[in-house]
């Protein structure tokens, strides 16, 4: 607070409101996630090309939205990033959202943070404009969104242009995990007035937002028109498996030249069967192979002896859990889903009924006595770990909407008390209450006689599956 008769200047009281944690490089942000070397090449190399106009595809594109499931690495692709351009002597500025951290949990520091970092990297008719809006206005901070980005970043930018001020590489602001900022209109609104923000073209900023692809994020892009956000999922297509591969190689070579107990560890370790299961249960998510590594790396411990923890082939000594940063994660998405019993019952059913049994949305929706829509409904806020999703097993032009799970892990959390808890699924009780279903299903006559799924043999069925 400051002494009656003192004074400081605008850009001085700007600094109060600096979420600082929220810088690419802040100390607060020790060792961050970034991408291994040699992986998320192709990624990267698109990214960039966007930033630095060599695509034709996103050449158009001021803002990019980076998407994709729960520890799929965007947080580390978003670092590298940043890294990237800090080197290149690009004019950056970032926030990464941690919803456990006051400051970067919320959007009021948002555009005050970013406004900071430009300030400090363009020329002094930028912190000059920035301090007079401080001055003119000491209230700024309370305004919206939408004023604060007016005031603080777009018109000193302006500014800046009418100056004489030119780049031949645009100034790049870095939004990560957009989902995690803890209100979900607040997370469309940062979309919608970054558009704002862009729409007119004249200033030379580029948005790279990165998220999961949570229903109000999803919702609020997909009201711009296709063209204008350049997008990238992080699926298949970016040869994830391979790079998690390349990743959990490389830090297994590391172990056995570097850990304290490497004599003790097989040449040929691991096998290449092991090798395959942890690619295979990391579902193309890097934050299981990343847990696996950190686990299997403690110099506490033999590392032939985790792997074996990790694999099954062990049990971990009490209190000693493989997975918990993964189960963290589970556990807090989850935990923010409404009327979790019955979505709990519905994954249950994808997981426990017999892989050649029907999967579809419709099917699920009668088994459950649900109306058309609800499971779509019900599974808005669990992008990040359920796709519901046309087959990609019809031929074109067929649509039959499908519950697919994204993380091949997560099953494994659910089915061991010991992880889950109170998300736990018992087989047994689960297999009771869908075989009640199924009976009911089959006796409400004739409401149900005309859908074939129901069949007699479905009983059978789920009772038998594993």
């Amino acid at each position: 607070m400051l002494m009656q008769g003192s004074t400081i200047g605008g850009f001085e009281r700007l600094q109060e409101y600096v979420a600082h944690g929220a810088f690419h490089d802040s100390g607060e942000r020790f060792d961050p996630p970034k991408c291994h070397h040699n992986t998320r090449v192709a990624i990267i190399k698109r990214i960039m090309d966007w930033i630095s106009g060599l695509n034709d595809d996103t050449r158009e594109a001021f803002i990019m939205w980076l998407y994709g499931a729960a520890g799929a690495g965007k947080s580390a692709i978003a670092q590298t990033i940043a890294e990237i351009l800090d080197g290149q002597h690009f004019v950056l500025a970032s926030f990464f959202f941690w919803r456990s951290d006051p400051q970067r949990g919320t959007s009021k520091l948002l555009v005050t943070t970013l406004a900071y970092q430009l300030a400090v990297k363009l020329p002094p008719v930028f912190r000059e404009r920035l301090g007079l809006a401080f001055e003119n206005d000491p209230l700024i901070v309370t305004r919206s969104l939408e004023a604060q980005f007016k005031t603080l970043v777009r018109e000193p930018l302006l500014e800046l242009v009418h100056s004489g001020f030119s780049t031949n590489n645009h100034i790049v602001v870095i939004i990560d995990g957009l989902d995690e900022c803890d209100d979900p209109q607040v997370q469309a609104r940062i979309i919608d007035v970054s558009f704002g923000l862009v729409h007119s073209r004249d200033i030379p900023l580029k948005i790279l937002i990165a998220s999961r692809p949570e229903i109000a994020i999803s919702s609020s892009f997909d009201t711009k028109p296709f063209s204008t956000p350049a997008r990238i999922a992080l699926d298949d297509d970016y040869q994830s498996e391979d790079d998690i591969r390349h990743f959990m190689a490389d830090k297994f070579d590391e172990i056995k030249n570097q850990h304290r107990l490497r004599s003790y560890i097989p040449n040929v370790w691991p096998a290449e069967d092991s090798l395959n299961t942890l690619v295979q249960k990391s579902s193309g998510q890097f934050i299981y192979a990343s847990t696996v590594v950190k686990y299997v790396t403690s110099v506490h411990h033999r590392p032939t002896h985790r792997l074996e923890v990790v694999l099954g082939i062990q049990l971990p000594k009490a209190g000693d859990s493989p997975f918990a940063e993964l189960d963290a994660l589970y556990r807090y998405i989850l935990m923010g889903v409404e009327d979790v019993d019955l979505i709990l019952q519905i994954i249950g059913f994808v997981i426990l009924h017999p892989t050649y049994y029907d999967n579809s949305v419709a099917f699920i929706e009668a088994f459950f006595s649900l109306a058309p829509g609800d499971v779509q409904l019900l599974m808005q806020n669990l992008g990040s770990l359920i796709s519901v999703e046309n087959s990609p097993d019809l031929p074109s032009g067929a649509e039959v909407l499908t519950v697919r799970i994204l993380h091949a892990s997560l099953k494994d959390y659910l089915l061991d008390q010991s992880r889950s808890k109170d998300f736990f699924l018992d087989r047994v009780k689960m297999h009771t209450q869908y075989s009640e279903l199924c009976l009911a299903n089959i006796t409400a006559l004739p409401a149900v006689q005309s859908n074939s799924s129901f069949h007699p043999f479905t009983v059978t069925a789920i009772l038998s599956s594993e």
